[in-house]
């Protein structure tokens, strides 16, 4: 569908939108509208306006700009999102966007009741900035490009974009690992590290010394790449395999709380409750008939 109408998009534009079924609003990832936009210094959009208004714009949109620049002011703060870079907004806040030369975006508005969570922790972990440089290795652009594609086409089902939306933002939250040949990068390094060390006193600064880093800019590497803490990582680790000790052998919960690492029978239980939800003795009881 051309784009003819809207102040400062080129007439090469395209926009196209998407009404979610009851069932997709109850259980996928869906999208509501989309478009390619050519944009010059004309365009600009007030969140005030008669479509900022609409329900199909009051959920999250995800920009990727391929060309020029692209202001955007959000909760009283100003970002400039530049090509290559994509901006995440949350259209039921305060916003605006200007151009103030040419530009051009790709943009998709979703919606789901799992899109904010995902919006949230991948801005928390771009250090609270909606705006930022995907991963080299996430495929951000092709997976806008193609879910704009589906649209226009309109061969697609409901459960199939979710699908694609979901991948969208998986990428973003965790970029793909480009495979290491011979496992020497610093999270592969770290990874191996605490295997070997799993059930041993760990501190941050230890582990960032086995691969060769700070720790402050190892923590940052190890939660891109893995979407832990370093921390989480081994306590989950650890409670993986007391989970397996408890269905496997007759050692006592405080024999075991000792055996993965833990100092005392009581900070064991805490931890094992809070992350598993039953205490160890209820989980150790659960049975498979």
């Amino acid at each position: 569908m051309k784009v003819i109408t809207e102040p400062g998009v080129l007439s090469q534009s395209e926009r196209y939108f998407s009404t979610p079924s009851a069932l997709a609003q109850q259980l996928f990832f869906y999208l509501t509208r989309c478009g390619h936009y050519y944009c010059d210094h004309h365009y600009h959009f007030l969140d005030s306006c008669d479509v900022g208004k609409l329900e199909s714009h009051k959920n999250f949109l995800l920009d990727y700009i391929r060309k020029g620049s692209m202001e955007i002011e959000a909760d009283g703060k100003t970002y400039l999102a530049e090509a290559g870079q994509i901006a995440l907004t949350d259209c039921r806040r305060p916003h605006r966007f200007r151009v103030s030369r040419y530009a051009e975006r790709i943009w998709i508005h979703i919606d789901g009741r799992q899109v904010r969570p995902f919006f949230e922790q991948i801005i928390a972990f771009h250090a609270g900035r909606p705006v930022f440089t995907p991963h080299p290795e996430s495929r951000t652009e092709r997976h806008m490009t193609e879910l704009v594609s589906l649209l226009k086409n309109g061969i697609h089902t409901e459960a199939d974009l979710s699908k694609r939306i979901y991948a969208l933002l998986c990428d973003l939250l965790i970029p793909p690992a480009q495979p290491s040949a011979d496992c020497q990068d610093p999270v592969s390094l770290a990874l191996d590290y605490m295997k070997r060390h799993l059930f041993e006193d760990l501190s941050v600064r230890e582990i960032a010394s086995a691969a060769g880093l700070s720790p402050s800019h190892f923590s940052r590497q190890f939660r891109s790449r893995t979407g832990f803490s370093p921390h989480e990582y081994l306590i989950l680790h650890r409670i993986d395999e007391a989970k397996s000790l408890l269905h496997t052998t007759d050692l006592s919960v405080k024999e075991i709380a000792y055996r993965t690492g833990y100092h005392s029978e009581v900070n064991f239980i805490s931890s094992f409750t809070g992350k598993v939800g039953l205490s160890p003795s209820a989980f150790r009881n659960t049975r498979f008939f």
